[in-house]
């Protein structure tokens, strides 16, 4: 391999490792709104920023408490992110995003889903890519009917007790008991 060709293959890998981060830093947001992680929430904004969503404009730390209050009234949210671009140019990347949200108020029949966009400038300051401005542009809300969580589904939590924070992940004692009792496929 020349040096052209060195040269060119650095700039790829360059560019998937900077787009790798900027995607860690939008799950980092999806994930610390869906468990209510004030910490994870803040990781993905630089202290400086600035999130304009028409209902709410300001910097991270008023952003995430005002988002947390709002969400800690409803029994379960859940962010989903997609359709991603990316327009690198050194330091600063441009992004958008797909999202699609449900909202299960507490007590409630229904569900609320919204699709939106983050519209996003990432910044890279001292090799950390994070949100310097956001922007969510709605495009659609519904409700639908809420089934409820299937019979013996484990049940998502919100908060460090669901089980996407347990280090290092094993079978838990109740789902050792339900396989020793046999209770390894849905009852019909």
């Amino acid at each position: 391999m020349n040096e052209v060709e060195l040269a060119a293959l650095a700039a790829e890998v360059r560019y998937l490792r900077d787009r790798a981060d900027i995607l860690d830093c939008m799950n980092r947001y999806t994930r610390g709104a869906d468990r209510l992680d004030r910490d994870l929430l803040l990781s993905a904004y630089h202290p400086d920023a600035t999130d304009d969503r028409g209902a709410f404009t300001g910097g991270p730390e008023a952003r995430v408490d005002w988002l947390l209050a709002y969400l800690t009234s409803l029994d379960h949210t859940s962010h989903h992110i997609s359709n991603f671009t990316f327009d690198i140019d050194g330091d600063v990347a441009h992004c958008e995003s797909y999202v699609i949200t449900t909202l299960l108020p507490k007590g409630s029949d229904t569900v609320t889903i919204g699709g939106a966009r983050y519209v996003d400038r990432f910044e890279r300051r001292a090799g950390d890519w994070r949100i310097a401005h956001r922007e969510a542009v709605m495009d659609f809300t519904f409700t639908a009917d809420n089934n409820g969580i299937p019979p013996r589904a484990m049940q998502g939590l919100r908060g460090p007790a669901d089980r996407s924070y347990a280090r290092p992940l094993a079978l838990t004692e109740e789902g050792r008991a339900r396989m020793e009792a046999g209770l390894v496929a849905p009852a019909e």
